[in-house]
């Protein structure tokens, strides 16, 4: 009887694989119910990655990978997030916007003595255009009148806050140093990229723990090699700006890599990855259906599509690289096989709250619909990705 055909994911040093973790806040229980499957499942990978690649929640994903903590460890890391959240509010900011508010209160008389014709025939005007004896139309209308007359008011009021951010991160180190299992990753077997953004320049930074390849489509130049992986340049990558604090290295603010690299699969190549499985947390969508969206439906497309264009973009950047190695006309070129994306199916797992709904019971089942999602990939083949065929 022939032998089974080994796996085309599994593990070979010659072709060194990599996972391309994306962020996605709580949805990162996806990505570990996903590489459970992967290790477990005899078509998977049977061994850990040569590569990971992540981005906010995908970077501490990654970092833990990396660290050798086995799945199920992993979720009881991201349940223990659950448990008791590591953030704490930022007093300062409140103090700030309480100050902030009295501040502008204060001055709205004074400052109304000069412009009280002008904003009074707006008023009128927004009455108007909008029933005044409906809820809705009042609060329509006074909406608009701040959005508009006042909006030199609530500028001010934001300028004077003087910290930019609701909650601090601080616990968050704790917790990441005791599910790694150490404070520092030094030089770990897994070639782990840390996707970050300079908060003073809008720039990408990518921090990886191994030299980055020189060859022409690594772009060495762009990397900054970290041997050492602290806990803060984890805690960077999922920074989500506005809502955490920046986290200070090396006399650089950095924020949540997810603003510009959010798919990060050009440092997987940069590392010497030959074949990338990219892992998504945006649902698969057949299409668009009719019917009016609600408020919800709406954010949840938004933040989705917005991640989606993130993967498009490096997606294609690959694929036009291998033509490129493929026909030979610049020297240095690699080709890299992309697997079509691990996803999950659209649910009310994935709506749009649970970005940020860092509950006990949907973490499990983001866990677990990771595992089918995986099982169901790796049923399929599984298969690479066609550059003629949508994502």
């Amino acid at each position: 009887m022939a032998a089974a055909s080994p796996s085309p994911v599994a593990h070979d040093p010659s072709r060194p694989i990599a996972l391309v973790l994306s962020g996605g806040g709580a949805r990162g229980a996806f990505q570990v119910g996903v590489y459970d499957v992967l290790l477990s499942d005899p078509r998977g990978l049977g061994h850990p990655p040569d590569v990971v690649s992540g981005t906010s929640a995908g970077a501490m994903n990654g970092a833990l990978i990396a660290a050798g903590v086995p799945p199920r460890k992993i979720l009881e890391f991201w349940l223990d997030l659950a448990r008791k959240p590591p953030v704490v509010a930022n007093d300062r900011f409140f103090r700030s916007l309480r100050s902030a508010l009295a501040r502008a209160a204060l001055r709205e008389p004074v400052r109304r003595l000069g412009r009280r014709s002008r904003e009074l025939r707006v008023a009128a005007g927004l009455l108007l255009k909008h029933n005044p004896l409906s809820p809705s139309g009042l609060f329509a209308a006074l909406l608009e009148f701040v959005l508009t007359a006042r909006f030199d008011t609530v500028s001010d009021v934001l300028d004077a806050v003087d910290t930019p951010y609701l909650f601090d991160m601080g616990p968050l180190r704790e917790r990441l140093e005791k599910a790694m299992g150490t404070s520092v990753l030094r030089s770990p077997r897994v070639r782990l990229a840390l996707n970050v953004v300079d908060v003073a320049t809008g720039r990408a930074v990518r921090i990886v723990s191994s030299p980055p390849d020189k060859r022409p489509d690594a772009s060495a130049t762009h990397y900054r090699y970290e041997p050492a992986i602290t806990a803060e340049m984890i805690m960077a990558s999922a920074a989500i700006p506005l809502l955490f604090n920046p986290i200070r290295l090396g006399g650089r603010d950095l924020w949540d890599g997810g603003m510009l690299v959010n798919t990060p699969i050009a440092p997987a190549v940069a590392l010497g990855a030959a074949r990338i499985v990219p892992v998504l947390v945006t649902p698969a969508r057949p299409g668009t259906r009719g019917g009016t969206l609600s408020l919800g439906q709406a954010v949840e497309r938004l933040a989705d599509t917005f991640l989606e264009n993130a993967y498009n973009g490096d997606r294609k950047l690959l694929l036009d690289r291998n033509a490129l190695a493929t026909s030979r006309c610049v020297e240095g070129y690699r080709a890299v096989e992309l697997y079509r994306p691990i996803r999950p199916e659209s649910s009310r797992t994935f709506n749009a709250g649970s970005y940020l709904f860092f509950e006990r019971d949907a973490l499990i089942a983001r866990f677990e619909a990771g595992r089918l999602a995986a099982r169901r990939w790796l049923a399929e083949g599984p298969r690479l990705d066609d550059p003629r065929s949508e994502p």
